[in-house]
């Protein structure tokens, strides 16, 4: 009888131990850069993998979600999703390599939100209408963002009010508020989030939708070439990484739907670090609803029901956020029941293990009750013009690497991420040549005449 119970304690202790186990990632460096294998990243992921070779892409399902990743390329996609990843995917002496970076501060948050460190219950929203007073922002021969951004502010708000969260504005009416006085309002809100809303300005073929959140600490921002010394300082915003991007996702997820069977106009879950999100203690994102420097889209962007229909596709975002992020089941905007969490690997296992030296989600300031809208002496903020980049080609289904129909996929492992914060990075040596990152989504206007055409 003794040796029964034993025997019966015995399994009873492993029962609970073995599905601690560490999970044995394959690491590798490059240049200096840690990477994992693909091959582990899968394994973790409990997505079906076989070698990839050549310039194909790879793609891979696990049983909530769907990856596509290209050899030395940065745009990667999700459920279908581009975001633009801090690192490309490079090729290794036998497996292609997933930078470290992007899997700790991309992959595993967009992956498994409800598993986030830091996760707490969310009271309201920040709105932030871009722009404001003598800065008009971009403008076209329709009317100017500072208009725009606020008409869409007011839109959102309403949405959000009537979900029954609360919300506070950067600025309520014509008036220029300073983007670090922006940032300060935020600060006097804890348990809230932070939206900022812009519209686009480029080249006159520039078009599509982006969301931004902050550059991880070590990570060059979307639009720059080089890693500079201001890169790997930490930020504010830095603590909270992983609920940015995951904010940044579902906002984005939602307000592509805009363009439907349009892949082109995704132009992805982007880097930066504008001064509105670099300075903010909450998750913080700035969404860009579209180029007014478009013939097109800048009708569009005039159109009241276009901006009510980006006001309730970021509210579908925030709320989806808010959901997960804590324990409020909201109903979105327009269903008839609260939304179901996002599908996670039924099988994930605990939430993401931060470097204490690397900073932890840290608690916000006790809340300032009443809206804050006042504005302070305006500094000058560095202005250009944007330059239209290159748009990536969305994945296509003629050029998958095959995997075996017959595999099954790995389950991951019953314990955390266990992936170590990448370590410092050493700038580039040619960083000095890159050109100070503006304090906001620099803008052009552009009121060509009716008859003008391109040379």
């Amino acid at each position: 009888m003794m040796t029964k119970s034993c025997l019966a304690l015995a399994f009873l202790c492993l029962a609970f131990v073995l599905p601690l186990r560490a999970f044995d990632w394959e690491t590798a460096t490059v240049r200096g850069r840690e990477y994992v294998t693909l091959k582990s990243f899968c394994q973790f992921y409990a997505f079906g993998y076989s070698a990839p070779s050549g310039n194909d892409r790879f793609t891979a399902r696990n049983a909530g979600h769907s990856i596509s990743l290209k050899l030395g390329n940065s745009d990667i996609y999700i459920d279908g999703v581009h975001f633009v990843a801090s690192f490309p995917v490079e090729g290794g002496d036998h497996d292609w390599l997933v930078s470290r970076m992007d899997v700790i501060k991309l992959f595993e948050p967009v992956l498994r939100p409800s598993e986030v460190s830091g996760r707490h219950t969310i009271r309201g929203v920040v709105i932030d209408a871009g722009h404001g007073g003598s800065d008009n922002g971009a403008t076209s021969r329709y009317g100017s963002e500072k208009s725009y951004t606020l008409d869409t502010a007011n839109r959102l708000a309403k949405i959000l009010n009537d979900a029954g969260l609360k919300t506070v504005f950067t600025r309520r009416s014509d008036t220029f508020v300073d983007l670090y006085e922006r940032a300060h309002i935020a600060s006097l809100y804890s348990d809230y989030c932070f939206v900022s809303i812009h519209y686009n300005s480029a080249s006159q073929e520039a078009r599509g939708l982006e969301t931004y959140c902050l550059s991880p600490r070590g990570a060059a921002s979307t639009s720059s070439a080089y890693l500079t010394r201001g890169d790997i300082q930490k930020l504010p915003g830095n603590d909270d990484d992983t609920q940015n991007i995951v904010l940044a996702a579902m906002v984005h997820s939602e307000i592509i739907k805009l363009n439907p069977g349009d892949s082109s106009a995704d132009r992805g879950v982007k880097r930066a670090r504008f001064v509105v999100i670099k300075q903010n203690v909450l998750p913080a994102i700035l969404v860009e609803g579209g180029f007014v420097s478009n013939r097109m889209e800048a009708a569009r962007v005039n159109r009241p029901d276009y901006r009510q229909s980006l006001a309730q596709d970021i509210a579908r975002g925030v709320i989806k956020f808010i959901n997960v992020m804590g324990d409020r089941r909201i109903a979105l905007p327009g269903a008839s029941a609260a939304p179901v969490a996002q599908a996670v690997v039924p099988t994930a296992p605990a939430g993401l293990a931060h470097d204490p030296a690397n900073g932890t989600i840290k608690t916000a300031k006790p809340a300032v009750a009443g809206d804050n809208a006042t504005g302070t002496t305006p500094k000058k903020s560095g202005k250009g013009k944007k330059t239209s980049s290159s748009m990536p080609t969305p994945p296509a289904p003629a050029t998958v690497v095959k995997t075996d129909a017959n595999a099954k996929p790995s389950t991951p492992p019953a314990s955390s991420l266990n992936l170590a914060e990448p370590s410092t990075p050493t700038p580039s040596a040619d960083g000095d040549k890159a050109a100070p990152e503006p304090d906001e989504p620099p803008t052009v206007s552009t009121t060509p005449p009716s008859s003008s055409r391109h040379k």
